[in-house]
């Protein structure tokens, strides 16, 4: 049996700040976040009606959102490959405390735009969104031990990478 159809104001209300907040830490601009969460949104409320009536509604919101933003990374990364790169002339040297926390900071990003996207996907829903692994699982369509081992594989890179 399907879902009776939401309106999309409603859904809108009960999810967007959740999953925009969601997206801006995946994909790290929020210009794009909202782009993206808007297509989100727009696509589960057109499938909305095939949703099995026992389902988890916010794990499924969170795998649109989530496949969505992953088609965007592809896009954004073919486009703005070169604007990844740091130009190191146009960064002043400097030796303030303040500098070296936003360079820090800068490697830290980094380290979190680095992951494969799984990864990073699952580490910003634990970490960042307080799902739990059943419910990660199912917005990133994989059982819950690959789940948790997303998450904890994110982790282990990002303190590798960080260690230096």
């Amino acid at each position: 049996m399907n879902q009776p159809a939401v309106p999309f104001e409603q859904l809108v209300e009960r999810y967007r700040a959740e999953l925009l907040g969601y997206l801006v830490r995946l994909l790290g601009d929020v210009h794009d976040a909202e782009d993206v969460c808007q297509e989100a949104l727009l696509h589960a409320y057109r499938a909305y009606g095939r949703l099995a009536p026992d389902s988890n509604a916010r794990a499924w919101l969170y795998r649109i959102a989530t496949n969505t933003a992953f088609n965007a990374l592809k896009q954004r990364k073919r486009r703005l490959a070169h604007l990844m790169e740091i130009d190191l002339e146009k960064l002043a040297i400097d030796s303030t405390p303040a500098f070296e926390q936003r360079e820090q900071l800068r490697a830290v990003v980094r380290a979190v735009e680095a992951l494969p996207p799984k990864q990073r996907a699952a580490l910003m829903l634990r970490q960042f969104q307080g799902l739990g692994y059943a419910e990660i699982a199912a917005a990133l369509e994989c059982n819950e031990a690959a789940a948790r081992a997303n998450v904890y594989q994110a982790i282990q890179r990002l303190r590798e990478s960080l260690v230096d």
